[in-house]
């Protein structure tokens, strides 16, 4: 088990003016005034944010070392966010980072202080001071994922995790709900409203909150390899398919959704990734192309591919695109109705492609080019086009888009 420290709070405000300061970019704060009552609260106010009226996106990132720093791609301007101490994996929910240091046996969640809160019908962006937030005991490797109301890190390395009440990360604190604990291995611990998804090595399973079983909320799942929130529930990937968890009333429903044949362990869709907000999943499918999972059909699509694919990540736009980086170092673009894929050309090292991290978004694709300061914005919807070549402050070992 893992057990943060309660409460613990760190008041390193960092960039507060720089922050504060682009609300001219896109809209004004809203906050109440002085004689407004509670009921005339404006909706969608957060307390000591700005709300603005497009995505405050930026890029995050940490060398080795654990130098931190943020990019405004509005902007261009940069942002020290600390100096973390060694940073052997990061993982991000789209607001906070999550870095971990096998040497410190740490935990340490950076609050970059752009977000994003999806309603469906409408959303709200805002923007508040970057901070560390504080630190918690670790071991291994860091997943994360966050409803509006719960934030749950998970170490595949020990198979523990720990549910984070996510207002109070807000607000500067690591308050603990849960800790969830079962065997190594790569599963998930995904919040789903304000329940819990969370595998053991042969079940998928629901809890609540504070990490209780929900009644009749389980389903079998044979080596379970990662899961991810998608518009419709969390989908997590099984030996023989998927298993997709919705709400219900009072608790949590799964599905199997089988694979439509036979697949073997090496074109497994293991590393299930969308753009947030979206349906639709992809995962490369070894050799053999992409996989293609659309959530609300409930249905599997395996697409071709002339090269290997190492990442996919379903942009899931007006015509269902899947972006990647393929076994030659170029970022690829599929189209799964007629199965064109274009291609950059090699940008990427390819004897060090597991390093890097490829973030989609509505409009654009961003990655690290690792052993470079580079960092590639990538036009996914006009033929793979480089748009911008995006210079870091240190040479980027882990990459993050916040804002969305």
């Amino acid at each position: 088990m893992h057990h943060p420290n309660r409460t613990r709070r760190h008041r390193w405000w960092v960039g507060a003016a720089s922050a504060l300061a682009l609300t001219a970019c896109g809209g004004e704060p809203s906050a109440p005034s002085a004689e407004s009552s509670p009921s005339a609260t404006p909706h969608g106010y957060v307390a000591g944010a700005a709300e603005l009226s497009e995505p405050q996106l930026q890029l995050a990132y940490t060398d080795a070392a654990g130098s931190a720093h943020a990019l405004d791609l509005l902007t261009g301007e940069s942002t020290e966010l600390g100096e973390l101490g060694p940073v052997d994996t990061m993982a991000t929910d789209g607001r906070f980072l999550f870095t971990t240091s096998a040497s410190g046996g740490e935990l340490t969640v950076v609050d970059t202080g752009t977000w994003t809160v999806d309603h469906g019908d409408h959303v709200h962006y805002y923007r508040a001071p970057a901070r560390v937030v504080g630190t918690m005991t670790w071991d291994g490797d860091v997943q994360t994922a966050s409803s509006e109301t719960l934030t749950a890190v998970f170490s595949p390395t020990t198979g523990t995790g720990v549910v984070l009440d996510r207002a109070a990360l807000g607000e500067g604190e690591l308050t603990e709900l849960a800790s969830v604990g079962s065997e190594p291995h790569d599963g998930a611990l995904v919040p789903l409203g304000n329940h819990v998804v969370a595998t053991d090595g042969t079940s998928v399973r629901g809890l609540d909150a504070d990490g209780a079983p929900l009644p009749d909320a389980e389903a079998p799942c044979a080596d379970p390899r990662g899961g991810h929130a998608t518009r419709v529930g969390v989908v997590v990937s099984c030996a023989d398919g998927a298993v997709l968890a919705t709400e219900a009333e009072g608790g949590l429903e799964f599905e199997q959704i089988p694979y439509p044949v036979a697949v073997d362990d090496a074109d497994r869709a293991a590393g299930l990734d969308n753009r947030p907000g979206r349906p639709s999943v992809a995962a490369p499918a070894g050799d053999q192309g992409v996989w293609l999972l659309d959530t609300r059909a409930r249905s599997w699509q395996l697409v071709p591919t002339p090269t290997p694919w190492v990442t996919a990540v379903a942009a899931d736009d007006d015509a269902d695109r899947v972006v990647g980086v393929d076994s030659t170092g170029q970022v690829v673009v599929l189209d799964p109705a007629t199965g064109v894929v274009t291609g950059t050309g090699p940008l990427l090292p390819v004897d060090r492609l597991a390093e890097v991290d490829v973030h989609v978004d509505a409009d654009r694709t961003y990655l690290n080019v690792p052993g470079t300061t580079d960092l590639l914005e990538i036009d996914h919807a006009d033929g793979a086009r480089v748009a911008r070549t995006l210079a870091a402050e240190v040479v980027p070992a882990h990459l993050a888009e916040t804002g969305r």
